[in-house]
């Protein structure tokens, strides 16, 4: 399909006026390559250098995903919901529902391959009046999540660094002004490092990809090699542990999905940085999918192993670093327990320095268009590096801010992360329901298309999100108090409220969807 007929259908299905009138002769001689051409007949001009290859491409979603560090920070606060069984099933099931969801993605971004992501799809999947609103509100909500996933991942790597130096140290080093600390210089040093430009981010993936492959290999070897003792298969595939007061199982398994549902999120992230990648409509799906296939075969690797590989899983339960006590058990060596744990940091500080980078240019993508309030301040890019510094520098100050507030209360902090899964798989849903409300089989394809299977699995993806982000928002605990509430829904709503009072105030009269940006 031509770029020419893509920017028809398009406009096809917004209701807007065929671009039939359009001098073609034009658009065959301006001398713009492929990429480039196809941007501008979605009404944007090309603003990043186009240097991400396929294997950057994919190492940069993979290495946001950090399956490694992500699900191992999860795993033990989830054993007290439904316990070996929970982490094992729940794996097996979420990754079957969300390998459906990253195929439904990678048929659209060939489609669309924009910056914008989730929002830019609302808004070419939706009809001319449904369009604007829908983009708005996936376009806030999603940049919530990204938010919340930045200030995550910086607050866990933390975490490891707490870790590592009290397995090393006699004295235990516990403070939240520390923590804070340790916070707030990691997001500087990530938002300093991407300021270097998206040539640097190549570099980094392409260590990533070295990082997380050798070291899940050193991880999921050599444990098990050094275990005391082994569980058995019986123990790992079927012991169900319910230690959080609520008397159904059934509930207590779907409560266990969260180590699985944080883990396996991010595989969109390179569609951020789909308009600095060559052949962009066929290396963007390439890079969805082949990521997606990746870490769910790592996350299989690493759950059995560590799995087998628990001593004492009541002593899990009750430790403050399940991860550092997991290790030190299983090796009764504390340098090699903070040798895993250095693994570990490496890999969740590569995922928070592209986490950033998808942020920003994502706020980046959102007030191209006009929809962040100061958008034209924000809506600035650094020729030479291909960096939106402004939507960094603002994204930085945003965390900052946002996470004073956890002085006062852990059950805060433990809200953002919720609320950075439900924002984000809401986010993926929202598109696809466009698509089956207004689009159908009516949306253009690119050169990744499933054909019959498109629908089913857009079906699929949105029943899935619909219902993962309300098993998302139950208290992990009952009777459930003000110290075990799950306050990420009344996060997420205070957000969208004000997205929606902006709409009302602001947005409805100005925002139109796409800004014509090209020269």
């Amino acid at each position: 399909m031509s770029a020419f007929n893509v920017a028809n259908e398009v406009s096809s299905i917004h209701g807007q006026p065929s671009v039939e009138k359009i001098d073609i002769r034009h658009v065959e001689t301006n001398n713009l390559d492929a990429d480039a051409q196809r941007l501008q007949d979605f009404g944007y001009k090309q603003e990043f250098k186009r240097e991400i290859s396929l294997f950057v491409q994919t190492s940069f979603a993979f290495s946001t995903m950090a399956i490694l560090p992500s699900w191992m920070v999860t795993f033990g606060p989830c054993l007290s919901s439904g316990g070996p069984a929970a982490l094992f099933w729940g794996w097996f099931i979420v990754s079957a529902f969300v390998i459906c969801i990253a195929l439904s993605m990678a048929e659209v971004i060939s489609a669309f391959p924009l910056a914008g992501g989730v929002y830019s799809w609302s808004l070419m999947l939706s009809s001319k009046k449904w369009a604007p609103f829908m983009a708005w509100i996936n376009g806030y909500a999603y940049l919530t999540g990204l938010i919340a996933v930045v200030m995550t991942l910086a607050y866990t790597a933390g975490d490891f660094i707490y870790s590592i130096a009290n397995t090393l140290n006699e004295n235990q080093v516990s403070s939240q002004g520390a923590s804070v600390g340790l916070y707030i210089g990691l997001i500087i040093a990530g938002t300093l490092y991407n300021l270097l430009g998206l040539r640097f981010s190549a570099y980094l993936n392409k260590f990533m990809a070295v990082w997380v492959l050798i070291g899940t290999l050193i991880v999921v070897i050599t444990v098990p090699a050094m275990a005391p003792t082994h569980n058995t298969a019986k123990w790992v595939f079927t012991n169900f542990v319910n230690k959080t007061g609520y008397e159904s199982d059934g509930l207590v398994f779907l409560i266990g999905f969260l180590a699985s549902g944080w883990a396996l999120v991010g595989y969109e992230c390179g569609a951020q940085i789909v308009e600095g990648t060559k052949n962009a409509a066929t290396t963007a799906p390439r890079g969805i999918v082949v990521c997606v296939i990746a870490a769910v075969l790592q996350g299989f690797a690493l759950i059995i192993s560590t799995l087998f590989s628990i001593q004492d899983i009541d002593e899990l339960l009750n430790s403050d670093m399940p991860v550092a006590t997991f290790f030190l058990r299983a090796t009764n060596s504390p340098a090699i327990t903070a040798f895993f744990l250095v693994i570990l940091l490496v890999a969740q500080i590569g995922s928070l320095c592209n986490s950033i980078l998808a942020a920003g240019n994502f706020m980046w993508s959102l007030s191209r268009d006009g929809v962040l309030p100061y958008s034209k301040f924000l809506y600035k890019i650094s020729g030479e590096r291909s960096i939106p510094v402004n939507c960094l520098l603002v994204q930085l100050v945003i965390c900052i801010l946002v996470i004073l507030p956890s002085f006062g209360s852990v059950v805060y902090w433990q809200a953002i992360m919720s609320a950075a899964v439900i924002s984000i798989n809401v986010s993926y849903g929202l598109p696809l329901l466009c698509r089956l409300i207004w689009v159908r089989n009516d949306m253009p394809k690119g050169p990744f298309h499933l054909g019959k299977f498109g629908l089913p699995l857009n079906f699929i993806s949105v029943v899935w999100a619909s219902f993962f982000a309300v098993i998302l928002c139950i208290p992990s605990a009952s009777p459930v108090s003000p110290e075990n509430m799950n306050w990420s829904s009344l996060m997420i709503g205070a957000v969208m409220c004000f997205s929606i009072f902006f709409w009302f105030v602001s947005g409805r009269h100005t925002f139109k969807g796409v800004v014509q940006s090209t020269d």
